[in-house]
């Protein structure tokens, strides 16, 4: 005899939809009921690890620094190169110019200011959108400057009814680098 049991736990039997498990009656033989215990798992049953990671997650990956020309050992150009990425599991489908990345000067004293912005459309699974600012950079300034890049999106993205450009996760859009970053770069010349 066969008999129906409501389970609500993650396992063989749940169906998940768009990471949600939805409860299911399923028929369990009354043999087998015995092992089953409500609210667990099977022993030796592993959940994948991204099983919770968010669908769409647009991220400030990272601020890529680079001295570009040097005119001595202490001054020079340096590259800021943004690199926006989705690390979610879902392509971000989007109007253009909905998002932009932009990318601040914060100098003590002076306030902040944009100085490089990037407009951006779609972006698929690890796809990346990149863009650099240059500046001529002086490692003996007392007060150097910190840069902050962050995702800006428009204020009506989550009701524009596309699910498809929703960022899930606000807390990995922003990234700051500090002047003392770019200071430690190798800005002594080689003598090889």
């Amino acid at each position: 005899m066969n008999t129906t049991v409501k389970l609500i736990t993650a396992s063989v039997a749940g169906i998940f939809f768009s990471g949600i498990l939805l409860a299911q009656d399923i028929k369990v033989p009354s043999k087998i009921q015995k092992n089953l215990t409500p609210n667990q798992l099977p022993k030796n049953t592993e959940i994948p690890k991204d099983l919770f990671k968010k669908d769409i997650d647009l991220a400030v990956e990272k601020i890529n620094l680079s001295i570009v020309s040097r005119k001595d050992n202490y001054r020079g150009r340096v590259k800021m190169e943004v690199v926006v990425k989705n690390v979610g599991r879902r392509n971000y489908t989007t109007g253009a110019e909905q998002q932009v990345a932009i990318l601040y000067e914060n100098t003590p004293g002076a306030g902040s200011r944009a100085v490089a912005t990037k407009a951006f459309g779609n972006v698929a699974v690890n796809g990346t959108v990149k863009f650099s600012y240059y500046k001529d950079w002086q490692t003996s300034d007392e007060f150097p400057p910190t840069y902050t890049a962050v995702i800006v999106f428009d204020p009506d993205i989550y009701i524009d009814g596309n699910d498809n450009n929703d960022d899930s996760n606000a807390s990995n859009n922003k990234k700051t680098v500090e002047g003392a970053q770019i200071n430690s770069l190798p800005w002594t010349k080689s003598t090889k």
